[in-house]
């Protein structure tokens, strides 16, 4: 029978899944506290929007069902540490990233879930090399402006050539006409 602090514990993480962009199942076995607390000291510093929390595989398949996203319980594997982000898609995995490049050991990882679907864990490192979601938007305003420049370029080239067209014409017409 369930107790209350483990039904409330599932409704938290049946929110959190819900309210969750990614959700990256890791292997914290092998971290001392140490490594852990520095572990979520990067990711909160990298990624303000993300959330490291241990969990219990049971409560994150029952959470997962109610919350009617069963493939997302697929990232609890043995031990395992939720990595949730909240904000931008690629922020958990960046952050992620970040903390081993700091110096922090390599974490395995057992998936990730996001937009719907459980991929394996090599595709957080996919994730975190997509640029962030400002990046990607000044690209395409970039891309969009360089077009659009150069028919700016064109045109004012063609007006000045008419206007030169025009002034030579009409110089050609005064020296012409009799004094």
């Amino acid at each position: 029978m369930a107790t209350e602090r483990k039904v409330e514990q599932v409704a938290l993480l049946e929110e959190r899944l819900r309210r969750a962009t990614v959700a990256i199942g890791l292997d914290y076995r092998g971290l001392s506290v140490g490594e852990m607390q520095n572990l979520r000291r990067v990711i909160r510093n990298e990624a303000p929007e993300t959330e490291l929390r241990v969990i219990k595989n049971s409560l994150l398949r029952r959470a997962a069902d109610n919350a009617g996203l069963p493939d997302a319980a697929q990232v609890a594997q043995e031990a395992t540490a939720l990595l949730l982000g909240y904000g931008d898609l690629t922020d958990a995995p960046r952050a992620l990233r970040a903390y081993t490049r700091a110096g922090g050991r390599d974490i395995p990882i057992h998936g990730v879930f996001f937009e719907g679907a459980f991929a394996e864990g090599e595709t957080v490192a996919e994730l975190a090399a997509i640029p962030p979601r400002p990046e990607l938007m000044a690209r395409v305003a970039g891309g969009l402006n360089s077009p659009i420049a150069g028919v700016a370029g064109v045109l004012s080239a063609v007006f000045r050539e008419v206007a030169a067209t025009i002034e030579a014409r009409a110089e050609q017409l005064e020296q012409a006409e009799p004094a």
